[in-house]
């Protein structure tokens, strides 16, 4: 039980209105310093405002601690007489298995655990323990990524979770160094995990090298990144409400009105198609997407932009609409291949043209084929090395919308040509060349 008058830090916590009186919040618990510093807090002001609280402890079973993370956290909430849910989980296999980092697997099992819970025990929030400093290195590591405005807004406080259950951080105005004076003054301890001291994580670099040479050098460095990231959200909320605001007078259905979105600043047009598309439920789109769409106003009809999940946006004549699919319903012809072959002419003047182009005979074969652009496409460079289409296609900066749709003379995985742009250096015409093939390709 804790008793006496209630610490400076809970009354800071108290005064944000976070919590309601009867409520029921989970706490995410690793036995770390934050998330321990969390819950004696929430203990305190859970008897003083009336609420309840359970707390919740994932096992990854990387560490050779992990065991004695567990039993630290079973003998806390004991202690505090707070129920706690224990669950050990395979970050190993689900990160072989899903192909992703092993942060980001117990990322993810954390808090499918944590949503799993929270829906079993009627929870009104989840609770977690980032604090300013986590705020101040994810900000710092979004600018460092050159994300745009959402991301250099950092953490939200309190958000939509699961269902009608919100996840709240309630320490991210409070520092790292507040949280360990206060449990030093309460006799309290808590775990360490080792893996923070690796700084080939970009995130524990900016932890333990990058922010402390800010500080040394900016005092309070680490405050001032966090309130800017406050600001830069006020500044993204607006925007956010202009676009529904703009999306309630010019979005019909599943089109959006092309004159009126064409005069948009180029900055509420981003947040126009984000708030539109997150509406649809597609969420995780790149700034290659964005890029694609932002051009789509100005282009002709017909021409679309292909999005994640197998949607597409097309230019229509006065709007553009999000169909499903990659590819439009009407058949696509095809387009005429032409192949002229005849010897290597002593005085070689190669034609310049978009879609004629003269190549090596031999490398023709009977296998090639037009065709648009499938997984494993690469081309050869100068240096005899391949290079995936893919990567050639973002280098020439072609947008994404048109790639799809562009013709490729291939030969398997090879691509000799893509029509409009390069050859591969492999068809070039060379010294040795006996047989030249003049390639025409008529859209």
């Amino acid at each position: 039980m804790i008793s006496g008058t209630r610490s400076a830090l809970a009354e800071r916590i108290r005064r944000k209105g976070l919590f309601r009186k009867g409520g029921l919040y989970l706490i995410a618990l690793s036995g770390g310093c934050d998330s321990v510093s969390l819950l004696f807090l929430m203990k305190e002001l859970a008897e003083a405002e009336g609420f309840a609280l359970h707390a919740l402890h994932v096992n990854h079973v990387l560490r050779e601690d992990a065991a004695a993370d567990e039993a630290f956290c079973v003998e806390l909430c004991g202690r505090l007489s707070i129920p706690l849910h224990v669950f050990r989980e395979d970050v190993t296999g689900f990160s072989a298995r899903n192909k992703i980092s092993l942060e980001e697997a117990g990322r993810n099992c954390r808090y499918a655990r944590l949503r799993e819970t929270a829906g079993l025990i009627g929870a009104d929030a989840v609770l977690t323990a980032h604090q300013r400093d986590d705020q101040a290195e994810t900000v710092l590591l979004a600018l460092l990524r050159g994300s745009g405005l959402s991301g250099l807004c950092g953490m939200e406080k309190r958000k939509p979770f699961a269902g009608s259950t919100e996840l709240i951080r309630p320490l991210l105005d409070i520092s790292r160094e507040e949280l360990e004076k206060y449990l030093r003054e309460k006799g309290e301890t808590w775990r360490e995990d080792d893996s923070n001291a690796d700084e080939t994580y970009s995130r524990n670099y900016v932890r333990r090298t990058l922010l402390p040479l800010m500080e040394e050098r900016f005092p309070g460095a680490a405050e001032h990144v966090s309130a800017a990231a406050e600001h830069l959200r006020e500044a993204e909320e607006y925007l956010r409400h202009q676009a529904d605001a703009w999306l309630s007078e010019n979005a019909q259905g599943d089109v959006l009105l092309q004159e009126p979105l064409a005069r948009l600043d180029p900055a509420l047009r981003y947040y126009v198609w984000r708030q539109f598309l997150a509406g649809t439920g597609l969420r995780d789109l790149t700034e290659v997407h964005f890029d694609a769409l932002k051009e789509l106003p100005e282009k002709t009809s017909g021409t679309r932009a292909v999005l994640p999940r197998g949607r597409t946006v097309v230019r229509e004549q006065d709007g553009l609409r999000l169909v499903a699919g990659t590819f439009l319903t009407d058949p696509e012809p095809v387009p005429r291949l032409e192949i002229r072959t005849f010897p290597r002419p002593a005085a070689l003047k190669i034609p310049d043209t978009p879609y004629t182009k003269w190549m090596d005979c031999a490398i023709i074969t009977p296998d090639i084929c037009l065709r648009h652009r499938q997984r494993g496409d690469y081309l050869i460079l100068a240096n005899g090395k391949q290079k995936k289409l893919a990567r050639f296609l973002v280098d020439e900066k072609i947008p994404l919308g048109e790639r799809d749709s562009l013709w490729l003379l291939a030969d398997g995985p090879h691509i000799l040509w893509v029509v409009g742009h390069r050859l591969s250096y492999a068809a070039r015409i060379t010294e040795s060349t006996e047989t030249v093939a003049e390639v025409k390709i008529s859209l």
